[in-house]
C-alpha cells in the first residue's frame, strides 16, 4: 500500500540500495527554520522546485516568503536531459526525481523519469547541468504529468497519455543507470479521463485529478480507497482496472479541468482548475462521507496589472502549509498563499517578472532546500 505512516525513517534507510551518498539537505525535513515572511506569514523549511520548460528551478525558503517581486531563483538545474519536465518529487532521503514528456535520451526526445542524487543537488553551486544518476523508460509511460513518491518510496505517477497511474517501487528508483524498466503498475479505470493530477491523504486513498477531454468530458477528481488499490507485485506488469469509491464533479465552476492536486497536513485537498484560472480545495478529504459540494473556487487578483493565477497547473503546499501555484501561461507567476489567508484571493508572496526565468512551469513540490 502507498502510505503506511507507521513506517519508520531509520526502517526505511535500511531498505536503500548501497553504493549511494544518502544525506539530507536544508533545515531538515520535519522542522521548520523557525521565521517568518515580511508580512508575517510563517515560512517552513523547504524549498520550492518548479519544473520550468526546459530545467527545474528551486525557491528557498526566504524567498518563499519575500513578497512581491522578479525573484531570480536560489538555484537552477540545467541538465541536458530536460525536454520537458512536468513534475517534480522528492524519495524519502532526498533525491530529486523528474517526469518529463520529451527528455532527451541520446538525442531523442522521450518520457521518461529520472533522478538526481542529494549530492548532485548539494552540489549545485559549482556543476548546475549534472546528469541523472538514473533514467527510466518505458513503453508504458507515455505523458508523464504528476509524480508523488510515497514514504517507503514507491512512485506513483499520473499519465494523461497513457490514460494511467503508473507505479515504480523503490527497489526499481534504486536502480542507476539508464535503463527500460516497466512500472509494476498499469492502473486504470473507466473514471479516468487524461489523469492528469495525484494525492494521497492521511488515510492512504488516492485521489486523482481528471483534466478531461478537449470537449471538456470526463472533467472529475475521483477517490480509490486504499483498500482498493492493488497490491505491489513482485515481479512484472500488472494492469488492474479499479472502480472509483467517489467522485467530484463540476458544480459552479469548482472543478474545470483540474491538473495539479496536492493536500496538505490537515487532509485538505487543493487543486488547479486550469480551463477557468481558479484553484479550489475541499477539507477532510480522508474521513468525507456522502455527496460534497466545494466552497466557491479562489479566482486571480492583479497585481501590478498582472494576473495572479492564470492557467494554473503546479500546486503544491509546504510544511507550514503554504500553497504555491504555478501559472502556465502569461507572465509565468508563482503565487504563494499564507494557510490563513489562502481565501482572501490575494497572495503573500507573488514571483513574477524575467529575473523568475520562468518559461511556461509546470508542477511544483518544496522539498529539501540546498544551502
Amino acid at each position: 500500500m502507498p502510505f503506511d505512516v507507521d513506517e519508520s525513517i531509520r526502517t526505511m534507510a535500511m531498505r536503500l540500495p548501497a553504493g549511494r551518498n544518502w544525506i539530507f539537505l536544508g533545515c531538515g525535513l520535519l522542522a521548520a527554520c523557525g521565521f517568518t515572511s515580511n508580512d508575517g506569514q510563517p515560512v517552513g523549511s523547504k524549498g520550492l522546485w518548479v519544473a520550468n520548460g526546459t530545467n527545474v528551478v528551486e525557491y528557498n525558503p526566504a524567498q518563499v516568503g519575500a513578497g512581491t517581486g522578479a525573484t531570480a531563483p536560489h538555484v537552477s538545474i540545467n541538465s541536458e536531459v530536460f525536454g520537458s519536465p512536468q513534475g517534480v518529487a522528492f524519495d524519502p532521503m532526498g533525491n530529486m526525481w523528474v517526469v518529463d514528456t520529451a527528455a532527451n535520451i541520446k538525442g531523442t526526445a522521450t518520457p521518461a523519469l529520472y533522478e538526481f542524487s542529494a549530492a548532485q543537488l548539494a552540489a549545485l553551486a559549482t556543476d548546475n547541468a549534472p546528469e541523472p544518476v538514473a533514467v527510466i523508460t518505458s513503453a508504458f509511460v507515455q505523458g508523464p504529468r504528476q509524480i508523488v513518491i510515497d514514504v517507503l518510496g514507491n512512485a506513483w505517477i499520473a499519465d494523461p497519455t497513457a490514460n494511467a497511474v503508473l507505479t515504480y517501487t523503490a527497489a526499481q528508483l534504486g536502480q542507476m543507470g539508464s535503463q527500460a524498466v516497466a512500472p509494476v503498475l498499469v492502473i486504470s479505470s473507466d473514471q479516468f479521463a487524461n489523469p492528469s493530477g495525484i494525492a494521497f491523504d492521511s488515510a492512504g486513498d488516492m485521489w486523482v485529478a481528471n483534466s478531461g477531454t478537449a470537449a471538456a468530458a470526463g472533467t472529475t477528481i475521483v477517490e480509490i480507497k486504499k483498500a482498493k488499490i492493488p497490491a505491489l507485485p513482485e515481479m512484472g506488469t500488472a494492469t488492474p482496472k479499479v472502480v472509483s469509491d467517489a467522485s467530484l464533479s463540476n458544480v459552479s465552476g469548482t472543478v474545470q479541468a483540474p491538473w495539479g492536486l496536492a493536500i496538505d497536513a490537515t487532509d485538505s485537498m487543493w487543486w488547479t482548475n486550469s480551463s477557468t484560472s481558479t484553484i479550489e480545495s475541499l477539507p477532510g478529504v480522508s474521513t468525507l462521507a456522502g455527496s460534497v459540494v466545494p466552497s466557491a473556487p479562489i479566482g486571480s487578483t492583479q497585481i501590478n496589472s498582472v494576473a495572479t493565477i492564470d492557467q494554473p497547473h503546479g500546486i503544491c503546499i509546504d510544511d507550514v502549509g503554504n500553497v504555491a501555484v504555478v501559472s502556465s501561461n502569461g507572465a509565468f507567476g508563482i503565487a504563494v498563499f499564507g494557510a490563513d489567508q489562502v481565501k482572501q484571493g490575494a497572495p503573500a508572496t507573488f514571483i513574477v517578472g524575467k529575473a523568475t526565468t520562468l518559461d511556461t512551469p509546470q508542477g511544483c513540490t518544496f522539498g529539501p532546500t540546498v544551502k
